[in-house]
């Protein structure tokens, strides 16, 4: 914005605003909280935060959102299975696992269980806490979220004595366990619904509250961020109202015995935004009859004095907004590739940053998310022990360790004709018969075949990539032509 000043005859300037600036765009101001009024009447514990105040300062921020959809992603995007328990098999534990089987595939019958599980790891990510409601309405329980905003938890209140049974050495027994437990109130509407800690005695729907950190309520992991989150959304918001309408002052005019005409005022106000650019100002000026001293007539002037002559960057605060962005994305402990940050990378570099990433933060969580849930609590409710329920990851293999690999186990002869059925599958996108090879030829040692798996007028030397190719082609090539007899 530009201002105008011009001297009267009785020496006052006078202030003529030629821009007026709008309001800049200022961050959203954090909703009220809908359990106000309810904590003292009901015993509810006063969160510090509140999720909606969490969840308010996530939209506001340029990074949490990535980072919180490649958790989403790369926890829950690869899907479900279930997996014998150390010792087990389907003699030994095939009923549990249908059971299981059937209570993944029903538990909510309007999301599959990995858009259930994403949702509640975005719940978790986005303010610390995820609450899934377990209704025991006959059969298989039901699994619904329950969002964060309308949850609230009381003190521990009573002591219970908890049953729990768990598989030992083969054999499932029952434990008890005396322990404290709280009651959750869900708000709908004006009115309040109980529910009980998943496993304590009593009537009605249980919850299970998952949470990061160890007090009554989670709060997120980049909660110690927040004033940076803040500062970056107010930088951002500077640069836009800078964008829009420039300095806040460029520079002062002043008329020295004389004003601007009306028609002059007029078109400095008017010399603003895209249309005034490459144009030329004429400015008239009326000057006074006599000087300030009312002695002598004074000389009329037009004097342009600027209040800043360095020249501005593009945006403000870059540096800053790039240092926070980096604090924000660290305290997820997720490398920049996964965050579409990718400039710096290789195949080599982002192999290494992805298997990182795996090891130390994406296995431990789906881990733990599933014991939870699922592996601790729900399996053992409808008496299911040997069979746990797991969420793939990726798979991230380096190509040299791969091929050094299966060079050694080549050479050896340890592999047998049956571990190229999966390598084969995976590679030709099929699915193959094993009941249509003879019996004791899948068990046939890979080394034992290799004379006869070299083409017509080839090499006898074959890398061992290539040796399993050639046999796990062969095998298709058979499965087919057996289907087709």
């Amino acid at each position: 914005m530009s201002v105008t000043t011009t001297e009267h005859s009785d020496g006052r300037a006078q202030w003529i605003p030629i821009g007026k600036a709008e309001e800049a765009p200022a961050s959203q101001q954090l909703p009220a909280d809908n359990f106000k009024g309810d904590y003292e009447q009901h015993g509810l514990i006063t969160p510090a935060v509140t999720p909606v105040a969490y969840v308010e300062v996530v939209k506001q921020s340029s990074v949490i959102p990535q980072c919180i959809d490649a958790y989403k992603t790369n926890i829950t995007g690869y899907g479900c299975t279930l997996e014998y328990m150390p010792n087990e098999t389907d003699q030994s534990a095939r009923a549990e696992w249908d059971i299981a089987e059937r209570f993944l595939l029903t538990a909510n019958l309007e999301k599959s269980i990995e858009q259930l599980l994403g949702e509640l790891v975005e719940d978790l990510e986005s303010c610390g806490n995820a609450y899934l409601e377990v209704s025991r309405g006959g059969g298989l329980p039901a699994l619904y979220r329950i969002p964060p905003q309308n949850m609230r938890c009381t003190s521990e209140q009573k002591k219970e004595t908890m049953k729990y049974k768990r598989l030992i050495q083969g054999k499932v027994e029952e434990f008890t366990q005396d322990k404290w437990v709280r009651l959750y109130a869900q708000k709908r509407g004006n009115s309040i619904v109980w529910f009980r800690e998943f496993g304590a005695p009593g009537e009605g729907n249980e919850v299970i509250h998952l949470k990061l950190g160890n007090g009554e309520y989670g709060e997120p992991r980049w909660s110690g961020n927040t004033p940076g989150i803040l500062g970056s959304r107010r930088a951002e918001e500077l640069n836009l109202n800078y964008f829009q309408n420039g300095r806040m002052l460029s520079m002062i005019l002043s008329v020295i015995n004389g004003q601007l005409t009306p028609q002059s005022i007029a078109a400095l106000q008017g010399a603003k935004g895209e249309n005034s650019q490459g144009g030329i100002l004429y400015l008239e000026v009326e000057g006074f009859e006599k000087g300030l001293t009312g002695d002598e007539k004074e000389k009329t002037e037009v004097k342009l004095d600027k209040l800043n002559d360095l020249l501005q960057q593009d945006a403000l605060f870059i540096d800053y907004n790039k240092d926070k962005r980096k604090e924000t994305r660290s305290s997820f402990r997720l490398p920049p590739i996964l965050t579409g940050e990718s400039d710096d990378y290789n195949r080599a570099t982002s192999d290494n940053a992805r298997r990182v990433a795996e090891e130390q933060v994406f296995n431990p969580y789906r881990d733990w998310l599933m014991n939870e849930i699922f592996n601790k609590r729900l399996f053992p409710a409808i008496g299911v022990y040997r069979v746990k329920a797991v969420l793939r990851g990726p798979e991230i293999s380096d190509p040299d360790e791969r091929k050094a690999m299966l060079d050694y186990l080549a050479d050896r002869g340890i592999l047998i004709v049956r571990d190229l059925i999966p390598i084969a599958e995976e590679v030709l996108g099929t699915v193959i018969d094993e009941k249509r090879f003879p019996d004791g030829y899948l068990d046939t040692p890979i080394i034992q075949l290799m004379p006869s798996q070299a083409p017509f007028g080839s090499s006898a030397v074959m890398e061992p990539e290539e040796k399993l190719a050639s046999i796990a082609k062969r095998l298709l090539r058979e499965t087919r032509s057996q289907q087709h007899v």
